[in-house]
């Protein structure tokens, strides 16, 4: 039993790993390169990150990769308390993994970036480089970083978007994978609906809160950016930490409000005799699992 639960940290690690190195690598390309800069563009390559690492690691560890998610079914019974910490320890590593490899391949070009574009690491601003690696509240680019552009997308207003976009995650995840729906995906098919689905939230919500949806995508590169010397950039990050609650308690939030409206109300709209074509093998093991 230990031993399959070291390969599940191992899956979560790994998908982690995998949605941080193709999803900051092409925020990078795009800010640094001007390539693929629309929200469109970004919103498939994320889509294309999250498809990548549930085709991989989905049926080692159940495809969660995202503490959100996992703290949102341990609430509704789909995941045992007893793991959680210890999946989101993974999930947190494989992101600063994921981050750590994104600065080897392109360190050098972040930094003539920021040499370019008069911006000094760890000072204030630099989060227009930060942002490379890890989400802020507003997008530095798109909204800014000034006292308006706070204005704009005050801290109420980020949290809200970022729990209203992961509880739609949840519950649209749950629908996916819910055994009675009989126009769910085959267990190959899904990672095509998530696709779709991150990238229209990032479409709708990345100039407020560069859609985290993940509070690992948030802490693994925020810890990497420590390592860079970004300091104060890193943490607490802006608005002297609020930010933070942006991006990671929100989607914590969210994973909790859209498991129980699933749970209680989404759930309910499905009849029990509809036949399963879905993941009903997996769905099975979360059930074992959670026993």
């Amino acid at each position: 039993m230990e031993t399959s639960w070291l390969k599940k940290y191992a899956g979560e690690a790994l998908g982690a790993f995998l949605l941080i190195l193709f999803g900051c690598s092409a925020v990078v390309i795009a800010v640094i390169y001007g390539q693929a800069s629309d929200l469109f563009s970004a919103g498939l390559a994320w889509g294309f990150s999250v498809g990548i690492a549930v085709w991989v690691a989905g049926s080692v560890s159940g495809a969660h990769f995202n503490p959100a998610v996992t703290l949102g079914f341990a609430v509704i019974g789909r995941h045992p308390w007893r793991q959680v910490l210890p999946y989101w320890t993974a999930q947190v590593t494989g992101a600063l993994a994921g981050a750590a490899s994104v600065v080897l391949v392109f360190g050098d070009a972040i930094r003539d970036f920021a040499v370019r574009n008069g911006i000094v690491i760890g000072a204030a601003g630099s989060e227009k480089v930060a942002m490379m690696l890890a989400p802020y509240s507003p997008h530095p680019w798109i909204v800014g970083i000034d006292a308006h552009a706070y204005s704009i997308v005050p801290v109420w207003r980020g949290f809200t978007t970022e729990l209203l976009a992961t509880a739609v995650l949840v519950i649209v995840v749950l629908v996916l994978t819910e055994a009675r729906n009989g126009h769910s995906p085959v267990s190959w098919g899904l990672p095509l609906g998530l696709i779709v689905l991150i990238t229209m939230l990032t479409v709708l919500t990345a100039a407020h809160t560069m859609t985290t949806l993940n509070p690992a995508r948030d802490l693994g590169p925020r810890i990497m950016l420590a390592f860079m010397g970004f300091g104060p950039a890193a943490f607490p990050g802006p608005r002297e930490g609020l930010s933070m609650l942006i991006t990671i308690g929100g989607p914590i939030a969210g994973g909790i409000i859209g498991s129980v409206l699933y749970r209680y109300v989404v759930s309910r709209l499905f009849s029990h005799s509809q036949p399963s074509i879905t993941l009903e093998k997996v769905r099975k093991d979360e059930i074992i699992a959670a026993k």
